[in-house]
């Protein structure tokens, strides 16, 4: 189009070997005539298909938003992926570039129901899709179901082979939860060539008498298709003994240009097996108000008015469809889900035919839940407050279940406990309940259950979820610290032990920042004023580190400056990172780290381009703080920190300062044993040996490394502890500690 642009260029670029293939583009030049308008295109490479794992596709569902913003996508090919328009063309050389992967098993989706009544539809089987999206075929391949929150366990399949392009359905033994509350479910696999689909995870709402495939907080993403010969259109509940089906609810959807307004529709209840119907509502007209809303509708036995009961073994129930005139949507609500989960949404005609199962269409997950079961009568609380939170103590307050209870049991302990195992019981007669004996800065869950009488109690709720706050002095005397500036207290602006000095008391300095971390959610920023700013003169301060006599201390942090990311910056920052007893400009005595030339936009790590290479010092016995002082000139922008992690080593005959430097490890520790080995400026002239041992000194790992490279370190099947890493280049050896907590 003319109004696009006058000149555009890009080349795509073919390497025989890697089979990498790249898409690298020039700047263009805009056109001039015309008026600007978003224009749409697919960018990518694709296979003979359009299925997940048959394309990959560059996504910028934004017309407006910078090239370095490209996301990519898989299962998509119809339609606009890569939007675009004149005024945000590429930046010189941006490449998309895309590498095979021998090694890549992909978690596609995760099969459960949102909404499990307990125990009437268990034991729950949980079953998820792998996809083998790389080159090789999968052997021996470990899938891991973890289920945290109010039923916390871990349980394993192995896959003996999936081949290339492949894709299994996997199942995990079923389980049975014995507390109400919420599960959060993972599946996942080991780290391979491509991390970026190596789990999922679904909420799962426990409960006596709901269940469900809606998931909550979710609208529906689209609505079931066009047709008018009408229908049944069911979700199938599985049920451990025989129960009463109370309601059934279903997201009543609508679109533009297709009202369901005004038809008639009514829930159904089927067998299984030969699709006899065996209970409905009544009739029902849908009005305006019904429009995207949950409708609950009430189930009686079919050809009577009497409650329904149906046998132990399972019952599809959904929303039922007369025919009618024209074309347009069944108005039933659909949940994104690729693929559809095999033998759980079904069809039937009107007069309950033979199920047949939908999920060879890819529809998604239907919108349907039910109510099952008699009511309790001793109901547990519906919500938690919690109030006076200090480092060790905290009170909670309950509201909703059954009203003037006779008391509440609860049962606490850290994030993930399983309170029928572990935990600490309290019984109150009265609210709130006070907790004490807390870790600082923890998470901890409280399960609670109602007491109604002596001889009544309600089923076990939770969990319900808080945080300490900071120890009143938060002292680092173990290593490796990590901080990522992702766990922030609420109603506190820092970590815990992180202090900030804006020395030359103006409007800016160091402050917690959402918009560019480099991991997780945070980072730490120095926001510069602009516009007639001073010049930076602006510290924060880690917490109080214990340090002892004869060891190495490693500083390793991620940086960079404000603008578009691959971009160079409009503005030159500078850093200084400095050691010494105290938490003040003038405390800081020792100078590890120094950059005068920040422009980098994205994260880089400090290695060879700071003074000294990696900064590792030698305090000796004593307190420590490192300061991190933002010397920028006047009018600059802003600078980001993070990652920021400080290691130990204890110094012996053959340990290199100079490797010392070179080695940082991220993230330190791990929550999954997953690790980056950075290794830069070594002066190694071939590889590296590397060696992990446990605290009884055997060895755990043996692997290399390369110099001026971001080396994988796969640690993944390790038991949760403390390791020692030994980095050798031919005489000169380096040891670290390493920690795991999964």
């Amino acid at each position: 189009s003319a109004a696009q642009y006058a000149n555009f260029s890009f080349q795509v670029k073919l390497y025989q070997g890697t089979n990498v293939i790249e898409f690298v583009y020039d700047a263009p030049t805009p056109a001039t005539t015309g008026t600007e308008i978003a224009r749409y295109s697919t960018v990518g490479i694709k296979g003979s298909g359009s299925a997940s794992g048959q394309d990959v596709l560059g996504l910028r569902p934004a017309s407006s938003a910078a090239w370095s913003t490209t996301t990519f996508i898989t299962g998509t090919y119809t339609g606009s992926t890569h939007n675009f328009r004149r005024s945000v063309g590429p930046d010189a050389g941006r490449t998309y570039r895309f590498t095979p992967v021998a090694k890549d098993a992909a978690v596609l989706a995760l099969y459960t129901l949102p909404k499990l009544a307990t125990p009437i539809s268990t034991p729950h089987v949980v079953s998820t899709a792998i996809a083998n999206y790389g080159s090789d075929p999968l052997t021996n391949l470990v899938v891991t179901l973890r289920s945290t929150g109010a039923n916390p366990f871990t349980t394993t399949v192995t896959v003996p082979n999936i081949p290339t392009q492949d894709t299994v359905l996997v199942s995990f033994p079923g389980f049975s939860p014995t507390v109400l509350g919420t599960n959060t479910l993972t599946v996942s696999v080991a780290a391979d060539g491509n991390n970026a689909n190596n789990s999922q995870t679904a909420s799962q709402l426990v409960s006596t008498n709901v269940d469900g495939y809606t998931r909550p907080n979710e609208g529906n993403s689209s609505g079931l298709g066009n047709g008018n010969t009408g229908g049944m259109f069911l979700a199938l509940f599985p049920t451990s003994v025989a129960t009463p089906v109370n309601t059934v609810s279903i997201f009543i959807a609508g679109f533009t240009g297709y009202s369901p307004v005004g038809r008639t529709l009514y829930a159904v209840v089927t067998d299984p097996t030969t699709g006899a119907i065996l209970g409905r509502s009544a009739d029902y007209v849908v009005t305006n108000a019904d429009v995207n809303t949950v409708k609950t509708f009430t189930i009686t036995a079919a050809g009577a008015t009497t409650p329904l009961t149906v046998p132990a073994g399972g019952f599809l129930a959904g929303l039922a469809i007369p025919s009618f005139t024209g074309t347009t949507y069944y108005p039933l609500g659909l949940q994104a889900e690729s693929p559809t989960r095999p033998g759980a949404f079904y069809y039937e005609d009107l007069t309950g035919s033979v199920p047949e199962d939908l999920a060879f269409i890819n529809f998604g997950s239907f919108m349907i839940d039910v109510n099952v079961g008699a009511a309790p009568s001793c109901l547990p609380p519906t919500a938690a407050t919690f109030s006076a939170l200090t480092g060790t103590s905290a009170q909670v307050t309950f509201t909703g279940g059954s009203a003037s209870p006779a008391g509440y049991t609860i049962i606490y302990g850290p994030a993930g406990f399983d309170p029928t195992t572990s935990g600490t019981t309290l019984t109150s007669a009265t609210l709130p309940i006070s907790i004490t004996g807390l870790v600082p800065n923890t998470v901890y869950q409280v399960f609670v259950r109602t007491n109604c009488s002596a001889t009544s109690q309600s089923a076990l709720r939770g969990p319900f979820q808080f945080q300490t706050g900071c120890a009143p002095n938060t002292t680092v005397a173990s290593f490796p610290y990590a901080e990522t500036f992702d766990n922030i207290i609420p109603g506190q602006p820092l970590p815990c032990g992180i202090t900030v000095l804006n020395a030359n008391n103006d409007a800016a300095t160091w402050a917690i920042n959402r918009t560019a971390p480099y991991s997780g959610s945070n980072a730490m920023r120095y926001t510069s004023a602009l516009t007639n700013s001073v010049a930076a003169d602006d510290w924060f301060f880690s917490p109080p580190l214990t340090t002892a006599a004869n060891t190495r201390y490693q500083v390793a942090f991620r940086y960079r400056g404000e603008g578009i990311v691959n971009s160079p910056s409009n503005y030159v920052e500078r850093l200084e990172v400095k050691a010494g007893p105290s938490a003040s400009a003038a405390g800081q005595v020792t100078t590890l780290y120094t950059n005068n030339n920040i422009t980098n936009t994205n994260y880089a790590l400090a290695n060879a381009s700071s003074t000294p290479a990696v900064a590792v010092f030698t305090p000796g016995a004593g307190t420590q703080y490192v300061g991190f002082h933002v010397i920028s000139a006047a009018e600059q922008g802003n600078l980001y920190i993070d990652d920021l992690s400080i290691t130990s080593a204890v110094f012996t005959a053959t340990t290199s300062e100079a490797l010392l430097r070179a080695v940082s490890v991220f993230p330190n520790p791990s929550t999954t044993g997953a690790f980056d080995l950075e290794i830069h400026g070594a002066n190694a002239k071939g590889a590296l040996s590397v060696r992990v041992t446990n605290t009884l000194g055997q060895v755990v790992y043996t692997g290399t490394a390369r110099d001026n490279f971001t080396n994988p370190l796969n640690l993944t099947t390790l038991a949760p502890g403390l390791y020692s890493l030994q980095v050798r280049n031919g005489e000169e050896t380096m040891t670290r500690q390493l920690a795991i907590v999964k």
